[in-house]
């Protein structure tokens, strides 16, 4: 049955990745502000809200005190990011820091086990941002605050959260992608890992986040799904990213193994190199970043909208959509071997 399976998906990759372009996707970089471009900001989400791109570090600004300390975002001016894309600045200067308040006052069950932030998104000036714990544990949470442009402060509702419970235990997998779904009128979260027989698991969430997170299925689809963004007609974007520690963890598992063939024809910006080489996903030194797509979250196959976009150094983390294409930013681990890179893809 489950050689079945992957024949299935083998014709189905051949299907609907025909006549993608191989060479690599158009690119703009778009230099941040010195003082939020080391790698220490380890940004890990981002979305777009009443003309600000706000920025989600994995840590805030202290990672050692965890949430007992200081946490801030950072929001940048929409019309300042379109100038350099157009190539009237060279640069971005200003940026806003913006307080999280109330992480402190959160219960132990989700303090205990934290390990950071993943992704944020805004909805009618409420915030929610989602949790990463320790991947022995079986839960993931998400956040909801305040968003006060005045006072450039977010205020978490410290009794008030959704708790998302993996559907399996990979290593430093969690729920890394959260979107509103205008249309359907829900949040929607999904699992980092999607490679079970069938597809991965993730959740619409009320957002009030007060009633029972409703389990829906993804589909199937190779390597990370590390943040999202859907259109006012609920189509969504995510960015789908192979890291180059992934192979053990992401294709060497319970639920797939020997998965090269069935990559080649997937995905065919990786062909030659896998062609080439059978060990090429296996290298220390393989790393892949590309956007696909859904129609709308019942839709049960992704689809590719970009070919590759630069990856080595780069742990693509954050996408919004922003005019003919996204933005997307890095998550640079504190590690001088990669690098906290912000820029623009088209569509």
């Amino acid at each position: 049955m489950y050689k079945k399976y992957l024949l299935l998906m083998l014709l189905a990759g051949s299907i609907f990745f025909s006549g993608i372009v191989h060479s690599q996707t158009a690119f703009k970089n778009i230099p941040l502000p010195p003082n939020i471009s080391s790698v220490n900001e380890e940004f890990s989400g981002m979305t777009l809200y009443a003309g600000r791109v706000y920025l989600e570090p994995q840590y805030g600004s202290h990672k050692e005190t965890k949430l007992d300390g200081d946490f801030f975002i950072y929001s940048l001016l929409a019309d300042s990011v379109g100038r350099v894309i157009d190539g009237k600045d060279t640069a971005l200067t200003a940026y806003r820091p913006i307080r999280v308040k109330n992480l402190d006052k959160l219960p132990d069950s989700v303090k205990t086990y934290y390990e950071g932030f993943e992704a944020i998104t805004i909805v009618n000036n409420i915030a929610y941002l989602s949790i990463e714990t320790n991947d022995t544990y079986d839960y993931c949470f998400l956040l909801r605050g305040v968003l006060d442009t005045l006072q450039n402060t977010i205020t978490i509702d410290p009794l008030h959260f959704a708790t998302l419970k993996r559907p399996l235990r990979i290593n430093n997998a969690g729920f890394e992608s959260v979107t509103w779904l205008p249309k359907e009128k829900k949040l929607l979260a999904y699992y980092e890992y999607n490679g079970m027989p069938g597809g991965g698991k993730g959740y619409l969430i009320d957002t009030s986040l007060q009633k029972a997170p409703q389990s829906v299925k993804v589909p199937f689809l190779y390597f990370r799904i590390t943040d999202m963004v859907a259109t006012k007609k609920d189509k969504i974007y995510g960015i789908n990213y192979f890291w180059n520690g992934d192979y053990d963890a992401y294709l060497n598992n319970d639920q797939l193994k020997n998965q090269e063939e069935n990559i080649k024809a997937s995905i065919p910006d990786l062909k030659d190199n896998i062609t080439q080489n059978p060990d090429y996903l296996k290298k220390k030194s393989t790393n892949y970043g590309r956007i696909v797509m859904l129609k709308n979250r019942k839709d049960k196959r992704w689809k590719q909208v970009t070919a590759a976009f630069p990856a080595p150094k780069n742990n693509w983390e954050g996408i919004t959509l922003y005019r003919d294409g996204a933005l997307i930013i890095t998550d640079a681990n504190r590690s001088s071997k990669q690098l906290t890179t912000f820029g623009y893809v088209k569509f």
